[in-house]
């Protein structure tokens, strides 16, 4: 009776296994993808002493950046005001940052930085 009743639950399972469908997901092309950058260059990235900012449009100005620990804290904040910039980071220790920069129109984006 056992073995009846497990080939019939076998049976069962299998024949339902082979009707389900599966669905193809659709991935988005690079001409779809937008690459959200907030229109400033930073380089080096890992930098060991100076990081380089530069806005993608002249018309745009870097306020202030202020790098924050993993953790969240703040460790340096720097005043900018210009379309490009040099910050000298060698006094930050090894290791990543958070660095939150807000442009002249308001916008606030934060990128990842690797000090070496």
């Amino acid at each position: 009776m056992k073995k009846y009743l497990f080939l019939i639950l076998f049976l069962g399972f299998t024949s339902s296994v082979s009707n389900w469908n599966a669905q193809s997901i659709k991935e988005p092309s690079f001409s779809q993808q937008k690459a959200d950058d907030g229109g400033l260059t930073v380089y080096p990235n890992p930098t060991k002493d100076v990081l380089f900012l530069k806005t993608k449009d002249q018309s745009l100005r870097v306020k202030s950046v202020t790098f924050y620990s993993i953790l969240g804290m703040p460790v340096a904040m720097y005043n900018v005001n210009m379309n490009a910039a040099e910050i000298n980071v060698e006094k930050l220790r090894p290791g990543k940052y958070l660095m939150k920069y807000t442009l002249s129109d308001n916008t606030t984006k934060i990128k990842q930085i690797i000090k070496q």
